[in-house]
This record gives C-alpha cells, structure tokens and sequence, in this order.
C-alpha cells in the first residue's frame, strides 16, 4: 500500500480525494493545510510539522505554495504529483532538474478534460484558427486556468498551419501560444472550457463539463499509479494514461 501525504486536503477538491481514496491501495498518512482542521488523519500547517515518510507527495493547495511544497517533497525522496496551477517556466524546470522520482503536473484530474485537450490537438492540424473559453467558480485564483494554457500550447504545437490574423485588445482575450484565451467566473460552475475552431464555411465546438469534484477522482487514482512508474518530471494525466 502506498503512502500518501496530501496537501490542500481540505479545499473542496482535497475532501473529495480524502473521500475517493478510502478503501483503495492508497493510505493518507497525514494532511498539510494551511489552518488546523479536526481529522482521521495527523494535520500539519506547515512543512517542518511533518514527521511522517511517505512514497507520494500529492498537492492540491495553493500556487503560492506548490513549488515550495514539491521542493521539500523532493528532498525527502517522494514522487510528486502537482495538481494546482500556478508553475512559472523557471520553477518547471527547476524540478525537472532537482527531481529523483516521478514529478507529473497535472493541470486538470478529469478524463474528459485529458480528452478534450488531445481532440483539441487533433482538431489544430486541420484547423488552425482557433480560441478557448473557459469557465469556473469565482473562487478560482487564476485566469486562465491551467488546463486552458495547456490546451492553448498543446494546439500551437500541432498547428500545421499559421492561423490568420485578427485584432487584439483587452476584449480579445489573453494570448497564450498565439491562441485567445478567454476566463469567466461565474457562480454555479465548477469547470467547463469551450474550444472554437473555425474553418471555410464551418465550424467545431469541442466543450466539457465538470459538475462535481468527484469526477476528478478516477484521475487522481490513474496519475497515482502512474507516477511511481516514471523518473523524471511529466505535464498532463495524459503522459501517465
């Protein structure tokens, strides 16, 4: 059985794996958060506290903390596995560099997430034109959001073609890889993001939709048992699957 030490796990998404790992081969052995909280499980509100070995070190907390968080989890000889947005270039890279064990940075746990970035790059071949909407709470600290920057590069790496080229501004969107990425935070979503590619006379829409938390467990189990079989640092759930 695989020790887990999960950090953010009491944020909506951290309960939600606290409840989807129970009576799995994977054992919590103890929950990093940034205030105490009354728990099955040891609660500690900062890195110094931990007085536990684990083999995986999986955060979902904060982008103020994630990179510091992989850091000492990397010291400590444990897999990582990022699931909050918020990595700069330098910091990925930096991992890469330090990492002795799987490092997988998961921008989003949800299967039809994963599926919709991998049609999103099928889709870019043969249609170049293109932008992404996305959609989440308010209580959403980045914009865009992670899974939408990694679409936007993911569809700038397998255009073909150059997309044409239209006017910018503020109403435009942000530009992520040459790709308009649009944010709304809205009440009553959770994560939905829309890709628009448009062509000669036609269109595609691709678009999916989270409803609950729990639909990002059976991803969080795979990029489990997916990153004690890699080495080095990885990016998406895709690269475990």
């Amino acid at each position: 059985m695989s020790k887990i030490i999960l950090a953010g796990g009491f944020g909506k998404l951290g309960l939600a794996i606290q409840a989807g790992l129970a009576e799995t081969n994977y054992d919590i052995v103890g929950v990093l958060s940034g205030h105490s909280h009354e728990s099955q499980y040891p609660v500690w509100t900062s890195l110094d506290q931990i007085n536990v070995s684990a083999d995986i070190f999986l955060d979902v907390s904060t982008p103020q903390t994630v990179f510091n968080n992989a850091l000492w989890a990397i010291e400590h000889h444990m897999a990582v596995i990022i699931g909050a947005t918020g990595l700069t270039d330098d910091q990925i890279d930096t991992l890469r560099e330090k990492s002795e064990r799987g490092v997988l940075i998961v921008p989003n746990f949800s299967l039809s997430a994963v599926l919709l970035m991998q049609f999103s790059q099928l889709a870019a071949q043969y249609f170049p034109d293109v932008e992404i909407v996305e959609t989440h709470n308010p209580k959403k600290v980045d914009a865009p959001s992670g899974t939408a920057v990694q679409t936007a590069k993911l569809i700038a790496k397998a255009r073909i073609e150059e997309p044409v080229k239209s006017s910018e501004g503020a109403a435009r969107g942000q530009r992520v890889a040459d790709v308009a990425v649009h944010a709304m935070r809205l009440p009553g979503y959770i994560a939905q993001q829309s890709v628009y590619f448009g062509g000669i006379d036609e269109q595609l829409t691709l678009t999916q939709s989270t409803t609950s938390r729990a639909a990002f467990v059976p991803g969080v189990l795979r990029a489990l048992a997916g990153v004690e079989k890699i080495t080095d640092l990885k990016i998406g759930l895709d690269s475990v699957l």
